[in-house]
């Protein structure tokens, strides 16, 4: 019975003793490496990287970035060669995503200002072929400011240089991405202004300042009684007699630098000629007109007639 004893005892210090070194081994390795659950969603990623292309196609993925130098999904059209002059459609697409086309050379159209193509790409059956077009745009920025010093939004019209043909119309004060090249503005003042062979860099910005263009003309319309009255205006140039502007009075007029003739729409119609406005300038020219007559005073005549 002693000897029993003995024995248990024994066998609970061998216990013990192989708990403690199992301790001492579990603080000496440390805790699991936390990578696991990161190498695991790298794999996931990697798995999910992997293109899968449908049996007897290929796969075309186009890489194009703007002027700040970021991946952009412009929209895409792709048209199959079919010999030395013409392709045809086969399938519209966006940027940095695949999209997948019958083996063959291909010809693509990307959405830029102006449109763009690029020729004879060529896909190959089961593989994904990554057309890398780089930096396809650069950023123009026209600036301009009206007679109150504040910014001024006028329409632009963007034309090939040295000619009248337009590339796309925007507005003044507003970031446009366009296709590296040359171009001429047409700014819509009254009149129209120009700038003209402005270069654009893909990869860049340019700002074009065109500071203040206009000044300001308020053609005042009053009664006898110094009451504010509402007719047509016409603007005029004076040395051509062309048509600048039509609007109304009490109401300011952006109007680039010159001599203009004023024609005030009243009855019966009066006219101020030669009259200069300036850049950053407010002029104002007042025309003094009668009252119409009261509603009793018509009805009056009328009964008299």
């Amino acid at each position: 019975m002693k000897s029993k004893k003995i024995i248990i005892g024994v066998v609970a210090i061998i216990a013990i003793i192989g708990i403690i070194l199992i301790i001492k081994t579990i603080a000496k390795r440390g805790p699991k490496k936390a990578v696991a659950a990161g190498q695991i969603k790298k794999d996931l990623d990697k798995t999910a990287a992997k293109r899968v292309i449908s049996k007897g196609k290929g796969g075309l993925t186009v890489i194009m970035r703007n002027s700040k130098n970021t991946e952009v999904p412009m929209r895409i059209k792709a048209f199959k060669v079919l010999d030395s002059k013409s392709s045809v459609y086969a399938a519209s697409t966006v940027g940095s995503r695949m999209q997948e086309l019958v083996p063959g050379v291909y010809d693509i159209e990307i959405d830029t200002v102006p449109q763009k193509i690029y020729k004879n790409i060529k896909v190959e059956q089961g593989r994904e072929r990554k057309e890398d077009l780089g930096c396809v745009t650069g950023s123009m920025f026209i600036k301009t400011i009206n007679s109150k010093k504040t910014p001024a939004y006028y329409p632009v019209r963007i034309l090939y240089p040295n000619t009248n043909e337009m590339v796309t119309a925007y507005m003044t004060n507003k970031a446009m991405e366009i296709i590296p090249g040359v171009y001429d503005f047409e700014i819509g003042t009254s009149p129209r202004q120009y700038k003209k062979n402005v270069k654009i860099v893909a990869g860049k910005e340019v700002i074009v300042d065109l500071g203040c263009l206009t000044g300001s003309l308020l053609v005042k319309a009053v009664d006898e009684n110094k009451k504010n009255m509402r007719y047509s205006v016409r603007v005029t140039k004076a040395d051509t007699n062309e048509i600048i502007s039509s609007s109304s009075s009490n109401k300011p007029i952006e109007l680039g630098k010159g001599t203009y003739n004023i024609d005030l729409l009243s009855y019966p119609k009066q006219s101020k000629k030669d009259v200069k406005v300036n850049v950053g300038e407010e002029k104002v020219v007042e025309f003094t007109v009668q009252s119409p007559p009261k509603p009793q005073a018509v009805k009056a005549k009328q009964q008299l007639l």
